[in-house]
């Protein structure tokens, strides 16, 4: 996050945004969310963790900024 409180997603990362939102407001299922992004359930429950620990921000990349 910069600093002036933006988060700059990729268009995969609002994907899975959405996904994972829908799941933390019961509009989706664990096992739904995980066929409609590729991923695992277990990875799924990562990602909501994430996501209710850090918003939107816990869904982006931690390697995009970075060097090399």
């Amino acid at each position: 996050m910069n600093a002036t409180g933006t988060i700059t997603m990729t268009m995969r990362e609002v994907d899975r945004f959405k996904v994972i939102q829908a799941v933390t407001e019961a509009r989706l299922k664990p096992d739904q969310a995980a066929e409609r992004l590729g991923l695992t359930v277990r990875q799924i429950e990562r990602l909501v963790i994430r996501y209710r620990e850090s918003g939107a921000a816990g869904l982006t990349s931690r390697k995009s900024g970075r060097c090399g």
